[in-house]
């Protein structure tokens, strides 16, 4: 079988709860209730409803009467389930009493009455009324809603906590016995009686103890729980710290020590009294630090800092100079006229002297005019080649142009 764990455990739960909620009303008779609401809980549990080596419906009990639900362990009853309806209370007292007083009869230790949400489990063999026979009681309404102390005691019941004594290991140390004992045991140690006192020097062997200082030791040594006040059933509905084995279920309650036999029953030659200790000095005050000085303040009427150091000037182009005015060039003065000749006329040595110079500036002016170039350099011509180019107009390659009477006889350079 596989282990249950804590976490499915409270996912089955939380889906019984909600099934419950849809049983309210008249649908929420004992019939439906042990179909819808016990089985699946005892399957959830490790009880297989449908083996008949775990579970039995109506076991017949001494009495002559039955029993809902017997839960076996081998070839044993390990405990007896008595249903009620949904909507039916369990502080019934007589049928309550039926049931626990049946299955001990039976020599069952365990029964549960239940109505499928409140689980009320019984151990049946204590010798105490019926109401003091409760172990604890579950609520899965409450433990599906994360109650701590509901959701941590529904493991124990279990196939596998009946089947390993953990529920009666349980019930023994939080209900029924320790319980007891310590109750007792702060008894004794408050008032020991001399039957007590000497059945423990009779333990201790030969060196025995004087009785009043074994009084004050029980004072000491035993350390007493005082049981909580209350029906035992609230003390049993305290949370184990461990939902498999909740054997340390809840945090212990205030613990107590016996109080101090009086002053009158300690004789004063047993008495150890122990000086009262001289306070001690309290220590020597440390010296104080010295702290060096602060660093003077600089005086208020300084000079101001001075400005941070102007920028170089950036480098400008110079600009450029101004343009010249353009020169006037005054015009060549025009040439004289020739005079004028007859047909068939040979001019005189004179006048061939006086036109060959003025015939060379007007080419050098021309050639500028036309060809942009410089005037060439005036030199003197013989006398007979200047007649002869001034005829011919080998001179200037414009002469025939530029001879008086030409195309630009008239033009004012």
């Amino acid at each position: 079988m596989a282990k249950i764990t804590a976490m499915a455990l409270l996912d089955d739960v939380r889906k019984i709860a909600g099934v419950a909620e849809r049983l309210k009303g008249p649908v929420g008779n004992e019939a439906n209730t042990k179909a819808l609401l016990i089985e699946p809980m005892l399957s959830a549990l490790g009880w297989d409803t449908t083996n008949l080596d775990h579970v039995l419906r109506d076991w017949p009990l001494t009495n002559n009467s039955t029993i809902d639900y017997a839960l076996r362990i081998g070839e044993e009853n390990a405990m007896f389930v008595e249903v009620r309806g949904l909507n039916e209370s369990l502080d019934d007292e007589p049928f309550t009493a039926k049931a626990v007083d049946g299955t001990n009869g039976e020599g069952v230790l365990w029964c549960v009455v239940t109505n499928g949400l409140i689980y009320r489990v019984y151990r049946t063999d204590e010798l105490v009324p019926t109401n003091e026979k409760l172990s604890f009681e579950i609520d899965l309404s409450r433990a599906a809603v994360g109650s701590p102390a509901d959701a941590a005691n529904v493991p124990l019941l279990s196939r596998e906590s009946l089947g390993d004594g953990t529920l009666a290991l349980w019930s023994e140390q939080k209900v029924f016995t320790d319980p007891r004992v310590r109750v007792v045991l702060s008894q004794l140690a408050a008032r020991p009686t001399a039957a007590f006192l000497d059945a423990i020097n009779e333990a201790i062997g030969e060196h025995k103890v004087p009785v009043d200082r074994l009084r004050a030791s029980l004072g000491r040594v035993l350390v007493i729980e005082t049981p909580p006040p209350g029906p035992r059933a609230a003390s049993a509905t305290r949370t184990p710290e461990v939902a498999d084995r909740p054997q340390e279920a809840a945090p212990p309650p205030p613990i107590t020590r016996a109080p101090e036999p009086p002053e009158a029953a300690t004789p004063p030659a047993a008495r150890v009294e122990t000086p009262p200790r001289a306070p001690e000095p309290p220590p020597p005050a440390a010296p104080p630090r010295e702290m060096p000085p602060p660093p003077p303040a600089p005086p208020r009427d300084s000079a101001p800092p001075l400005p941070p150091p102007a920028a170089p000037p950036r480098d400008v182009p110079p600009a450029p100079p101004p343009a010249a005015p353009p020169r006037d060039v005054p015009p060549a003065p025009a040439a004289p006229a020739a005079p004028e000749r007859t047909e068939g006329e040979t001019p005189t040595t004179d006048t061939a002297q006086t036109e060959a110079p003025e015939a060379a500036r007007e080419t050098s002016a021309r050639r500028r005019f036309l060809g942009g170039g410089l005037p060439k350099p005036h030199r003197e011509e013989p006398k007979e080649q200047a007649d002869a180019e001034a005829d011919t107009g080998a001179a200037d390659p414009y002469g025939p142009l530029n001879r008086p009477g030409g195309p630009f006889d008239e033009v004012d350079f």
